[in-house]
């Protein structure tokens, strides 16, 4: 079987959770003798030249297409993010190229629904997994711009407007249009048209929910990865019945150098903070819970301080004066036995709705408690005061209440040390996910019989 895998940034640059996913099950479907492709963005925000432009590579012997355009080329910059025809195009010609027997979607921010779109086009089967709320959520997170958390797209998207274009919200508030749309998106269907007005750039907002509702059940199967996030599609009007929950698997070749490094006796506690810097991660959070620890402990922070983000380069600065607290950089796959076996106990403070991060499942394969943000796909995984601990989210003082004790308590910490849950394997997962391609082809292959 062919499979073309589509996501939204890939290796070597971009190694977040969809894109090692994504990774993960292409060589899982290599191993078990399928031909894989990987369609990809190689996100611009440089605008160097040409305008757009494809290039091909291979990583460990999979092919990549990867395409690469200014961001900001149409003149509607939020309409592109979910429609892009160039896309659309290339990718067309790519499909008429392999000849794939399978698609699976992994992303499609900034590529559009055109990859899906074009594929069910030609009759060729399409798998999209959920990593996140794209399909729902313009910003992705779920968050409105005063950081509080989201349900789904407010007002059939109007309400997406202040979030994502607050320009564009105050213009509509100013010429007294926000009402005038608000009747007319209650009795009409809305199309947008590329537009700089802020009318045409509200209409892409109001137009960007019932398109990708459409795309999306469009797809043969949906899956996701936790309970938590296929109720908040359910939740947005999806059928639940056509989303498939599949835990993610680790690859155990990854753990096989682990020698968790035992703490001394009144040493401090080893407090880590794995992935991405950002304020809706709640990095701070942590930072600032164990700097003002009544109770002796250390803080590493691995991960990669982003140049375009003021925010983290601000946080970094900040803890350079904490002499508790390192940030450590990012490190490469074959070190993460060795980062996690030097930890007590991983904290992910995220002021978002996670999903279902790798770094829980990875942490509690290396018998790593973790203490989590109780919200998401986040207390779906933990065991309160079981295996891990979970605090009410955004609230430091409950965060450093709870580091401080298992500070104190050692017998606490061996305790949550011996339950961790068992993780299943990559090759489980791989067996799962390959078994969907087969019933999929297979379904194709009786639709094509005469």
């Amino acid at each position: 079987m062919r499979i073309l895998y589509v996501v939204h940034q890939f290796l070597p640059r971009y190694f977040t959770g969809t894109e090692q996913h994504t990774w993960a099950i292409a060589n899982a479907a290599k191993r078990a003798g399928h031909e894989v492709h990987v369609f990809t963005l190689e996100p611009d925000f440089g605008e160097r030249s040409p305008l757009f432009s494809v290039s091909t590579d291979e990583l460990e012997g999979i092919p990549i297409t990867r395409v690469r355009f200014w961001m900001h080329v149409d003149r509607d910059f939020e309409r592109m993010e979910y429609r892009h025809p160039l896309v659309a195009e290339r990718f067309r010609r790519l499909l008429e190229s392999v000849r794939p027997d399978l698609v699976h979607i992994a992303h499609l921010r900034y590529l559009g629904v055109g990859p899906l779109e074009e594929s069910k086009q030609l009759g060729i089967p399409v798998v999209v997994h959920l990593h996140d709320f794209w399909f729902l959520c313009p910003a992705v997170t779920l968050r409105r711009h005063d950081g509080s958390l989201c349900d789904g797209p407010p007002e059939g998207g109007l309400g997406c407007i202040d979030c994502v274009r607050a320009d564009v919200g105050r213009e509509l508030d100013r010429n007294g249009l926000r009402e005038a749309m608000r009747r007319t998106s209650s009795t009409l269907p809305v199309d947008s048209t590329p537009s700089r007005t802020a009318r045409g750039r509200a209409a892409t907002l109001l137009e960007r929910p019932r398109v990708l509702r459409e795309a999306l059940l469009r797809a043969d199967r949906i899956v996701s990865p936790s309970r938590f996030l296929k109720g908040v599609f359910a939740a947005n009007g999806f059928p639940p019945e056509r989303i498939a929950v599949l835990g993610f698997g680790l690859d155990p070749a990854h753990f096989a150098a682990l020698v968790p490094e035992p703490r001394a006796a009144g040493a401090p506690l080893r407090v880590g903070h794995l992935g991405s810097i950002a304020e809706y991660k709640g990095t701070d959070l942590v930072v600032d819970a164990v700097a003002g620890a009544a109770v002796p402990m250390t803080l590493s922070v691995f991960g990669r301080v982003e140049e375009h983000d003021p925010w983290a380069k601000a946080l970094h600065a900040r803890a350079q004066a904490l002499p508790n607290v390192r940030f450590e950089g990012s490190f490469a796959r074959h070190e993460l036995a060795r980062v996690l076996g030097r930890l007590d106990v991983v904290v992910v403070p995220s002021r978002w709705y996670e999903n279902a991060p790798f770094v829980v499942l990875e942490a509690q394969t290396a018998k790593v408690p973790v203490f989590a943000s109780d919200h998401g796909g986040l207390s779906e995984r933990i065991r309160q005061e079981h295996d891990g601990e979970l605090f009410r989210p955004g609230d430091l003082a409950d965060l450093r209440a709870r580091l401080e004790r298992l500070a104190r308590e050692p017998e606490r910490l061996a305790r949550y040390r011996g339950n961790q849950p068992r993780i299943q394997s990559l090759d489980e997962h791989g067996a799962e996910i390959l078994s969907i391609y087969a019933e999929l082809a297979g379904a194709t292959a009786s639709e094509k019989r005469p």
